[in-house]
């Protein structure tokens, strides 16, 4: 068990100190919610000047203007970008719950207490611990009605998002296909949902990207890029068993565990052993590779051995018909047709290409 250390609690502390303090659009939004549930006693221009406040910050602030389905927020740097491509800001609680959408990324965990996740049709209760990452220019919010609830938004702008995450993903084609299909809408699932618990190392680490943007020391951009980096990789590699995609299951999605049991397994896998592992027939595992990476087992396999087949190409002195072997295809001929549709050149004109870059 991870035990943080006194500075670390620390910052926690501080953390969930801060959040726990109403800033002047909970205010309005909290009052608002009393008012509109006859929980307080107000004089008539109490009351109009509640309302005021609230269709001020919706409307205006927040672009929540009831004439329209949904608000769309600015991908500009204002009002989130201003200092660089990633924003961290505390969850505005009691806000509306209207459905809004934006073309940047967005995450969003939990540090207490509890909310729902309204993502499209959609709905994904969310408790402490969970960290959400939700589809792509999809139109969603959160709603709590709780002063209980404490939560850190991650909002990152597209070039970089692809930059930070998919760079840790760079040599995991397979999974960076995955997390493809799901946070630009062409998965079965709006959002990709970590159900983390009671990690205080992950909640630490949310709490230093809160902090380092809050106080904005020398170099907190950079910072927080490395942050996010290894929050990325420490997600997949601790929380990997506790992903879940379907609210209706809400429970651990093994596909994701499946796709990387592959790319571990693919020099000597067969759709056969892959059923007996996992327990599935042949037909339902086929659908559901077919249905989360947009590829059949086949093409899949065939992937890796021919990327497993570059790698060695530029690594390695070993002849093109070695590596042909190596990679299980037929014969030579065989690797250099599957190589040039990977890749759009042959394997002798790759490897070159490469060699001359490195020299």
């Amino acid at each position: 068990m991870y035990i943080p250390t006194i500075e670390e609690e620390s910052c926690i502390e501080e953390t969930l100190k801060d959040l726990k303090e109403f800033n002047y659009l909970e205010t309005a939004f909290r009052n608002h919610y009393l008012l509109r549930h006859h929980l307080g006693t107000y004089t008539a221009e109490e009351a109009a000047k509640i309302q005021e406040e609230y269709e001020y910050y919706a409307e205006e602030v927040l672009h929540m203007s009831t004439s329209v389905p949904y608000a769309i927020l600015p991908d500009t740097k204002e009002p989130f970008f201003t200092d660089g491509p990633i924003h961290v800001m505390k969850h505005v609680r009691y806000i509306p719950p209207h459905k809004h959408k934006h073309s940047f990324f967005e995450f969003f965990y939990v540090l207490s207490g509890k909310c729902t996740h309204v993502c499209g049709s959609k709905r994904y209760p969310l408790t402490a611990g969970d960290f959400c990452f939700w589809q792509f220019d999809i139109p969603h919010y959160i709603h709590s009605d709780t002063d209980d609830l404490l939560a850190v938004n991650i909002l990152i702008q597209k070039p970089a998002f692809q930059a930070y995450f998919f760079g840790v993903l760079s040599e995991q084609n397979l999974l960076n296909t995955y997390f493809n299909k799901i946070l630009y809408g062409d998965g079965d699932s709006p959002m990709i949902l970590f159900h983390t618990g009671n990690d205080r190392r992950l909640l630490h680490l949310i709490c230093s990207m809160y902090q380092e943007y809050e106080k904005k020391p020398p170099h907190w951009q950079a910072m927080l890029s490395s942050y996010l980096s290894f929050l990325f990789v420490y997600l997949l590699r601790e929380h990997q068993s506790h992903l879940a995609t379907s609210p209706k299951e809400y429970s651990h999605d093994s596909s994701l565990e499946i796709i990387q049991y592959i790319q571990a397994n693919y020099e000597n896998i067969t759709l056969e052993t892959l059923c007996a592992k996992f327990n599935y027939t042949a037909s339902y595992l086929s659908r559901m590779i077919k249905k989360k990476t947009g590829m059949t087992f086949s093409q899949i396999v065939t992937r890796e051995r021919i990327e497993h087949g570059a790698w060695l190409l530029t690594h390695t002195d070993r002849s093109i018909g070695k590596i042909a072997r190596e990679v299980h295809c037929s014969d030579t001929s065989h690797f250099c047709r599957l190589f040039l549709k990977f890749y759009g050149v042959s394997p002798g004109v790759y490897r070159s290409r490469h060699r001359e870059k490195d020299n």
